[in-house]
């Protein structure tokens, strides 16, 4: 099961909060979903959304809606059932119900459940997520412009707003921020999978900050191995060429240690040398030690 499947899964299974929810939920879904001739209410390849939709016609109308299946031989994405009704005047009673223009349904929402029943149809119709585990993207495909300006609209009214886009002619309302598709779950009733979605995105903040800091001490120790070859290679010269009697003291102590433990960084040769040596009194003595190797090539 996808992520996405799983989303409608919690979503068909959440409580209605109204009479009311129930009604625009299933009046949304059946509404934006894409039909094949009249007598056809609903198409879909997920089982628990058909009997989802069929049980509320029951309990808002009384209507005995039919779940059936044209391709008994079809699997998986194939596999699509249909949400008919047979029965004449349960018909009638479903047109007297349901068919009622979008703007003015949406036009009577006002509590805060209502407005998440709208959205939870419109998500179970027509809405996909992708695994948080690959990226953040929710979005809800509409079948033509009019219904994603109306759609559009209803959020914008109540502070939902969407990214839009156009896809192979296909009007697209989407979120791209993880903060936004976890409220917006969370909203609409598909709290479990708004945490999973959270646990998710701390898995992945961590491993980041994980591959940082070890990008970042593999970029330190680069940079120490570095600087210490190059020092090396200057205590060498001035060995072969003058000799370490030729430094001073403090010079010798230094040049010594760093030959005798070229792997070790600053901070860690400084308490070899002397144990109140600072970083920046070592780094000094190593920079007069590659002076006099620069002095010594040049004579060359």
């Amino acid at each position: 099961m996808t992520f996405s499947q799983s989303v409608k899964q919690e979503l068909c299974h959440a409580k209605f909060h109204c009479p009311e929810c129930g009604f625009l939920c299933t009046y949304v879904a059946l509404s934006l979903c894409q039909r094949q001739g009249p007598e056809i209410l609903y198409r879909s390849d997920r089982p628990e959304v058909v009997e989802f939709l069929a049980e509320n016609l029951v309990e808002d109308i009384g209507v005995i809606a039919t779940v059936t299946n044209p391709d008994l031989s079809a699997k998986g994405k194939n596999k699509v059932l249909l949400l008919t009704l047979e029965d004449k005047e349960d018909r009638q009673a479903y047109l007297k119900r349901y068919e009622i223009p979008m703007k003015n349904a949406l036009e009577k929402v006002k509590k805060a459940c209502c407005r998440a029943a709208v959205l939870r149809g419109a998500f179970l119709s027509c809405g996909t997520i992708v695994d948080p585990a690959r990226e953040y993207h929710l979005e809800f495909r509409f079948l033509d412009k009019e219904q994603a300006d109306l759609f559009a609209s209803f959020c914008e009214r109540y502070d939902l707003r969407f990214h839009r886009a156009t896809r192979k002619e296909t009007d697209i309302l989407y979120l791209k921020e993880s903060e936004h598709i976890e409220d917006l779950l969370t909203f609409m009733g598909a709290v479990k999978s708004a945490m999973n979605l959270m646990d998710v995105k701390i898995v992945k903040e961590v491993r980041n900050n994980v591959n940082r800091i070890t990008n970042c001490e593999t970029a330190n120790i680069q940079k120490t191995v570095t600087a210490s070859v190059k020092q090396v290679r200057d205590i060498e010269l001035i060995r072969a060429g003058k000799g370490l009697s030729f430094l001073s003291e403090d010079l010798q102590k230094t040049a010594k240690a760093r030959l005798k433990y070229p792997e070790l960084s600053l901070g860690e040769l400084c308490k070899v040398i002397d144990p109140n040596l600072s970083r920046s009194g070592l780094n000094h003595r190593l920079k007069r030690l590659s002076a006099i190797a620069e002095e010594m090539r040049k004579e060359k």
